[in-house]
């Protein structure tokens, strides 16, 4: 272990910096970009059918509805650095899928329809 009071004032600047660096680059890494797949789509696509992102921080499987994810809302037309590992409800128009964030990208876990979504939620639910 290194003795900081017997250091220089340069080298605890030098050592703060690298400190500093690792940290940036930790937190970085731990990130990954996610974007809905219908964000580039043609305006039409977008105004007519329903589009909503979720980033799923809890599931309520006494629900049989889109009100059975609690989460932060993202919206489709960005792109968003989550977090490795996060889960990502994505709808477009009467299909839902469940995204695990991976550092390749999103991984899907569930798929389903809007219309019959207790056997989704109960998959969603199985990744907590």
């Amino acid at each position: 272990m290194t003795n900081l009071k017997e250091m220089s004032l340069e080298e605890l600047e030098a050592m703060r910096r690298e400190i500093s660096e690792e940290i940036a680059n930790r937190q970085k890494s731990n990130l990954v970009l996610y974007t809905h797949n219908c964000k580039n789509a043609a305006g039409y696509h977008l105004r007519k059918y329903n589009h909503w992102a979720k980033l799923i921080t809890g599931v309520d499987v006494s629900k049989t509805n889109g009100y059975a994810f609690s989460g932060e809302f993202l919206r489709i037309e960005a792109e968003h650095k989550l977090p490795i590992g996060s889960i990502v409800v994505e709808v477009c128009d009467q299909d839902i899928v469940a995204y695990r964030l991976t550092p390749e990208g999103k991984e899907k876990i569930a798929e389903g329809k809007r219309n019959s979504m207790s056997s989704f939620i109960e998959e969603v639910a199985k990744e907590f």
